[in-house]
């Protein structure tokens, strides 16, 4: 699907944690455009969803990015305005996937008139790339065998309970899957598990990529390091991996093997 046509360089930026709203913010800057942001858990909560449209309006925004870790709400807990109010009330008649709630975040700002893009139509340079980055002495994994695990993988994210599975890479079969507990947690599962272990993690089927990208970085390399992780394979092109060159490094050092698959690949 190609991205929502760009108005302007003028966005509105739904900010939760992490680096990446401050790297996006000072890109935009240096292409010349203006960045409105709004800080989730500073300036208001998820729940406040009519003073954050209304503050976008204010400042004649129509294109928005979402970006940053969000942490699922308390419902029960949760500070809302009327229109959050509207929103909670038709989630709690939803799946409580991940998927469903950003589709139901995103049809309501489109209800509202705005365009949402994700952090790789501005920095594009952010995507995982495709190819064979690492291979470390003596592996010989067939394609077939990683092939294979990226399958199990979209159809494990298929039905919404997570992005990645862990192959067993001397015959292919899945050992793990990942749930709602999430990546971390998957690899420590497996921690004690003798035998080639390969982390697959793809972006799931039905999953937004304006609102919600896979993400890779040096932590993860270093948890699987720590778990006896032997290789990883990502989603190339639908996998964020915003320090490349340091995961690159990193497996590297730890003699991780390190791909970037395409699913039409």
């Amino acid at each position: 699907m190609c991205p929502t046509e760009k108005n302007s360089l003028k966005i509105g930026l739904i900010a939760g944690n992490g680096d990446l709203p401050a790297r996006l913010i000072h890109a935009l800057e240096q292409q010349g455009g203006e960045v409105v942001p709004v800080y989730l858990g500073v300036d208001y909560s998820v729940g406040q969803a009519g003073a954050i449209i209304s503050h976008f309006k204010e400042h004649q925004v129509t294109d928005l990015v979402m970006v940053g870790g969000l942490q699922r709400p308390n419902l029960l807990t949760l500070k809302v305005d009327k229109r959050g109010m509207q929103i909670v009330a038709k989630l709690l008649r939803r799946p409580l996937g991940d998927d469903a709630l950003l589709r139901l975040i995103r049809e309501e700002l489109e209800a509202d008139g705005f365009h949402i893009h994700g952090i790789h139509e501005y920095m594009p340079e952010l995507l995982f790339p495709s190819g064979v980055h690492v291979v470390p002495e003596n592996w010989d994994i067939s394609e077939e065998i990683l092939r294979s695990g990226f399958s199990a993988a979209k159809e494990h994210g298929a039905q919404d309970l997570g992005q990645s599975i862990i192959l067993n890479g001397l015959d292919g079969l899945v050992i793990a899957r990942e749930d709602k507990r999430g990546t971390d947690f998957l690899m420590k599962s497996v921690a004690r598990m003798d035998g080639i272990k390969i982390l697959v993690k793809v972006s799931k089927p039905q999953q937004d990529h304006a609102l919600d990208l896979p993400t890779i970085g040096v932590k993860t390399v270093a948890m699987a390091q720590a778990c006896g992780i032997s290789g990883i394979v990502v989603e190339a092109g639908a996998t964020l991996s915003p320090d490349f060159e340091m995961v690159l490094n990193k497996c590297r050092e730890q003699g991780i093997f390190l791909c970037g698959m395409g699913a039409n690949a």
